[in-house]
């Protein structure tokens, strides 16, 4: 990440590489001047991603709605959805799946959404950048029972230090019944960590040190610092209560 000299104003950029069909992305990055980017400007067409004239066989981004289900947009190449004539304006694009709309979504840092890579490779990376966020904290509100949240920051996120604890969690000896955050690792799998109630994993007594804490799944070990959602990333939110409730994410770093 790169600044320009005045703190509050950071111009940066993070990649993301993907290597796999499926990747979870985070928008972390606002528009100069403050703002949410729109998707066109935050990722436009590179090299390693895969155009056509259908969301079927195009890269595409899914992006989960308040619904909880998908908005979803693809690379095109240009094409109707035939294929069989040009459409002035789109060609290396984003589309909205099922016509030749143009999208024209912006995104507030913090918002998570799928990348699907039609031809996942190493060397294929995907770049964000614009003005990293430097607000002291950011709301994310969980208002579903599956929810797909981001790193609004331009750096590692550190799970147990900037994701505490907050009234509205669901707190258990496994993770089962407790609310928990699924983080995608490098196999495409997931690490999984659960809100304790302080128990080990019988309920039968008490473990110094856990309780309102994340801890690996299958057992009490308090999720270190090194477990962090990374810049640039996001991870499942797995709520089991059944009211909305916000999470306060603290900023990873100082402006001094």
């Amino acid at each position: 990440m790169a600044a320009d000299g005045v703190p509050s104003n950071i111009v940066g950029y993070n990649t993301v590489t993907l290597d796999k069909a499926w990747t979870i992305v985070g928008f972390n990055f606002e528009e100069c001047g403050t703002g949410p980017r729109s998707l066109q400007e935050l990722f436009p067409y590179t090299e390693g991603m895969t155009k056509s004239n259908v969301a079927d066989f195009a890269d595409c981004i899914q992006v989960q709605n308040a619904g909880g289900t998908y908005d979803i947009y693809f690379m095109s190449n240009g094409k109707n959805a035939k294929g069989t004539a040009d459409v002035s304006g789109i060609n290396e694009k984003w589309v909205v799946s099922g016509g030749t709309t143009l999208a024209n979504p912006s995104f507030e840092p913090g918002t998570a959404f799928w990348y699907l890579a039609r031809k996942p490779d190493p060397s294929f990376q995907l770049a964000l950048a614009g003005q990293a966020l430097t607000s002291v904290s950011s709301n994310v509100t969980i208002n579903l029972s599956m929810k797909h949240i981001a790193n609004p920051y331009a750096t590692d996120l550190s799970l147990q230090e900037l994701i505490p604890y907050t009234v509205g969690m669901t707190k258990s000896n496994v993770s089962d019944f407790a609310d928990c955050i699924q983080i995608q690792n490098a196999g495409g799998t997931y690490d999984i960590y659960f809100m304790s109630n302080g128990k080990n994993a019988k309920g039968t007594g008490d473990v110094a040190g856990i309780d309102e804490k994340w801890v690996v799944s299958g057992g009490t070990t308090l999720a270190s610092d090194s477990v962090v959602i990374p810049g640039g990333r996001g991870a499942w939110y797995l709520r089991r209560g059944g009211a909305s409730f916000e999470i306060t994410v603290a900023r990873p770093f100082s402006l001094d």
